[in-house]
């Protein structure tokens, strides 16, 4: 049914929830601090930095699926640098979610609240650069090519690909 390797499905998971939690946290603190909301709604960031570090956990477990097949085409090192910065998700996520129960369950906790705010925009740095290295793997070292069938492999040198194209398939323009 589904014929993609699960880690780049999955890590776009923790990519969107990661993002979307400063905002939340943000609008969501304003919005307790000028008593426009209750403040049990801090659970919405709660649940939110739970889903970010679960997800964040599943695409470092799926992506240790996909190593040992991506380490046929891509080296160990470039792959050891996108894995070293997947794995600080969880642990970023994980103290999101600390964070942000202590917020829930602490009353009229507007600067922990605040504060997980701009922790959480901070914690975009992490995020990003495994994003980043990730690309690199897929865009720069090809990476996906892990994951053709054999007879579609593509011929790859870093930054270079050259897919080889069946001539059968191209048209000749003779049908106009």
């Amino acid at each position: 049914m589904f014929d993609l390797p699960l880690h780049p499905v999955v890590v776009h998971f923790p990519i969107v929830l990661g993002s979307l939690l400063p905002f939340l946290a943000l609008m969501l603190w304003w919005a307790i601090k000028k008593e426009f909301l209750q403040q049990k709604v801090w659970v919405l960031v709660t649940v939110m930095a739970l889903a970010y570090g679960a997800s964040a956990i599943v695409a470092v477990e799926v992506g240790e699926k996909d190593e040992d097949k991506v380490e046929e085409i891509v080296s160990e090192r470039v792959i050891e640098e996108h894995e070293e910065a997947g794995e600080m998700i969880p642990w970023v996520a994980g103290t999101l979610f600390l964070v942000s129960l202590a917020g829930m369950v602490k009353k009229n906790s507007h600067a922990l609240r605040l504060g997980l705010a701009v922790l959480s925009l901070v914690a975009l740095i992490p995020l990003v650069d495994t994003g980043h290295t990730g690309g690199e793997l897929v865009y720069q070292y090809g990476a996906a090519n892990a994951h053709l069938p054999a007879d579609r492999q593509a011929m790859v040198e870093p930054g270079n690909f050259q897919i080889e194209h069946d001539d059968d398939s191209e048209d000749d323009g003779d049908d106009h």
